[in-house]
């Protein structure tokens, strides 16, 4: 089996098990392979070919998909959790996490493409009283903030595998994570200092999303195209949030993207990090612990996480 299509020769670079299916990743692609046996465990159909289809249109060269599908393959690994349907759920929802992700960079590639394309067509038209437009820019705008909220949504739900009752009992979403670890592990630990940020960073999200679905007057979304302002300057596309509780001044849109990106994306690597640090396996005597892999060692190099031993006062990584 020759995986991916006609021209892409990039060679295999990783490939991501759970019980069901098989991850296979390339530098720009992520494909995913299931078996004949596991599509009809019953053999029913004896010519039931095995299959492959592509998952991702990005692949280890992206950052969202090293630091989240990459990431979790990298912390839960069979050693440290020998539970393979505990392993199952957390790398099926870091792959969820991913193409969520992904969708939303979509978005911000597509803005990004045609700011540039409309600056460029108006540059090369030398007619100072065109300006450029995007268009629907409140409709990217609203579909960016859905999909960020998703995405929110399932890196919770990451959290519910290991937390998932206490969660429930101790209120809201988004925040009762920093509730549960406040509680487990006591308001010093860096794990409830970054709960307690997520939340934040939670609530302008879901604010944001509310403004989308539930117009008001004092809770909407304001977006607008190129503009011509008094200081003579053109502006690119803007977002501002109105709302009592978290609202954002006008801002650069694919800015506002690109920093809710990165902030979605951290997340999830810093909690499959709290998560694999807290619940795996013990180590026994060895001085090992979860963290960041000092970059000459990683074994790709946009996955930051790993198992790490202290060797002479020198961290190495394992595995």
């Amino acid at each position: 089996m020759t995986i991916g299509g006609k021209g892409d020769g990039s060679a295999v670079l990783n490939m991501v098990a759970t019980t069901d299916s098989l991850f296979i990743i390339k530098q720009s692609s992520v494909h995913e392979i299931r078996l004949a046996d596991q599509i009809d465990p019953d053999r029913t159909n004896i010519n039931l070919p095995n299959t492959q289809q592509l998952f991702a249109e990005a692949g280890s060269e992206s950052d969202i998909v090293a630091r989240t599908l990459l990431s979790a393959d990298a912390l839960f690994t069979k050693t440290h959790f020998p539970d393979a349907k505990l392993r199952d759920r957390v790398v099926l929802m870091s792959a969820e996490i991913m193409t969520q992700l992904l969708a939303a960079q979509k978005v911000l590639d597509h803005l990004e493409a045609d700011q540039e394309k409309r600056i460029a067509d108006i540059e090369a038209s030398k007619d100072p009283t065109r300006l450029p437009a995007v268009t629907e820019v409140e409709t990217r705008a609203n579909t960016f903030i859905q999909k960020a909220e998703h995405t929110l949504q399932a890196i919770y739900r990451l959290a519910e595998i290991f937390y998932g009752p206490q969660m429930k009992a101790e209120g809201k979403f988004p925040d009762n994570l920093a509730v549960t670890f406040t509680k487990a592990f006591g308001e010093t630990d860096p794990s409830t200092a970054y709960a307690k940020a997520v939340a934040l960073f939670g609530h302008q999200v879901r604010n944001a999303r509310h403004c989308v679905e539930h117009r008001k007057e004092n809770q909407r979304i304001v977006a607008r195209d190129f503009q011509l302002r008094p200081d003579g300057k053109v502006y690119p596309p803007s977002i501002a949030v109105v709302h009592p509780k978290t609202p954002l001044e006008e801002t650069d849109l694919a800015a506002f993207m690109s920093a809710w990106i990165e902030g979605l994306t951290a997340a999830t690597e810093t909690l499959l990090l709290y998560l694999a640090g807290k619940n795996h396996a013990p180590f026994g005597n060895f001085p090992m612990g979860v963290g960041y892999v000092p970059e000459e060692q990683r074994a790709m190099p946009k996955v930051r996480v790993g198992y790490l031993m202290n060797m002479g006062g020198q961290l190495h990584r394992i595995g």
